[in-house]
């Protein structure tokens, strides 16, 4: 009897670790995306920040059409007892397609450029909600921080190999190498990837419809939590974005190095976050979601503080690895704890919320960021922005009630 139950209680690593093939996906795409992309659309548009914050947008704009949308659809396959990989393992080759496609978009112009981002961005947008509501229909309540410490884990050890791909063998090979892992990881999901039998929700309750409740629901603060955590969610992506976006111009000019040498503050980040990433995990099982993210929240907003006062590169590195590292503790829980509440009928619907939140905020952060580089002249005040983001997100979350959002607190 008392076999059993340690059976069932124990940790899903096997689970955890093929799951984490979504954080290799966006560990392979996203750093080589904000290293090149910002540089190719200042090269098309010149320096026209408010201009190039607009253009970076597209993706969160494609977030924002499609996330909701493959949300609902994917609870509607899994009401009627199909698979929600099936718009994963999509979602994917059409971002292999953009990444293979984007390194020549310059030639055309900003249309080109336009086409291959809209591409890419689709491929990427596509896959996220379904990938999210996976996570937590495959783990167990209490093993799911543990799950998304795996793919933010992979994410990390994939950013750092195509980093430094890409600074080894340039833009255009990097990217044609990312588009032929993506279809590797894509070809793993599909076959790996064990989907537990078809709830009993029915299927009407799998459509749009739901999305619009469960963000009614979530705005009102109907369900006690949700609301301060989709706040500190959008504050938290808002300060990742805003370091993605910027950081490669901000250390061009501030630092005087080349687009190409930026990539190693990208390198220290995804290094910290490989650190993090897995003790976030644990950390948010043994000690609970909110405070873990209480504590990375204020030791980021520090450091951040702190990157602010450094002179070269060189000083950065350590204080990006920290930040970064600090980061791993809300970005691992805050999933978790957002999902806790809710069936697996209507996971891929509430997933979108949660991703709206982060789409919302980079939605608003780039043109944002974009007018105060402008008004001010100069990307110079990038981490003292990224620090009061981080300090808002920490507020948020200490306005969560104490177990609310826990492993176990709904049963579930």
């Amino acid at each position: 009897m008392n076999d059993s139950i340690s059976r069932q209680v124990r940790a899903p690593w096997r689970t955890c670790a093929v799951l984490g093939l979504g954080g290799l996906f966006a560990g392979v795409t996203g750093p080589l995306l904000s290293t090149f992309v910002p540089v190719v659309v200042r090269a098309t548009l010149g320096d026209a920040r408010t201009l190039i914050g607009l253009v970076m947008a597209i993706d969160n704009v494609l977030l924002l059409l499609l996330v909701p949308w493959a949300g609902a659809w994917s609870d509607r396959a899994v009401a009627h007892g199909a698979r929600r990989t099936t718009l994963i393992v999509a979602g994917f080759l059409l971002a292999a397609l953009g990444m293979a496609l984007f390194p020549w978009a310059g030639r055309g112009g900003l249309v080109g450029v336009i086409a291959a981002m809209v591409v890419l961005y689709a491929g990427i947008n596509i896959q996220r909600s379904p990938l999210q509501a996976l996570l937590a229909d495959a783990v167990p309540s209490r093993y799911r921080s543990l799950a998304t410490g795996s793919v933010t884990f992979q994410m990390c050890v994939g950013a750092i190999a195509f980093l430094m791909l890409g600074r080894a063998l340039g833009m255009h090979a990097a990217f044609l190498a990312a588009a032929a892992t993506v279809v590797g990881i894509a070809a793993a999901l599909r076959a790996w990837v064990v989907e537990p039998a078809a709830p009993s929700t029915p299927a009407i309750e799998a459509t749009g419809r739901s999305l619009l409740v469960l963000a009614r629901d979530v705005l009102v603060g109907s369900t006690p939590g949700l609301r301060p955590v989709f706040v500190a969610s959008l504050l938290l992506q808002l300060t990742f974005q805003t370091f993605t976006t910027w950081f490669a111009l901000h250390g061009t000019e501030r630092f005087g190095v080349s687009p190409g040498d930026v990539t190693i503050g990208f390198i220290a980040w995804a290094i910290g976050g490989v650190i993090g990433a897995l003790p976030a995990g644990l950390l948010g099982v043994r000690l609970g979601r909110r405070a873990t993210m209480l504590a990375g929240l204020t030791v980021m907003a520090l450091a951040l503080v702190a990157l602010d006062r450094v002179t070269t590169l060189g000083q950065a590195v350590p204080l990006l690895m920290l930040t970064s590292a600090a980061w791993t503790l809300p970005m691992v829980n805050a999933y978790p704890m957002f999902v806790e509440p809710i069936g697996r009928g209507q996971r891929g619907s509430l997933s979108a919320v949660f991703l709206l939140s982060m789409a919302l905020g980079g939605a608003i952060g780039d043109p944002l960021n974009g007018r105060v580089f402008d008004l001010a002249g100069s990307y110079r005040w990038l981490f003292l922005v990224m620090a009061a983001y981080a300090a808002l997100a920490a507020v948020a979350v200490w306005l969560v009630p104490r177990g609310c959002g826990e492993a176990g607190a709904s049963g579930s």
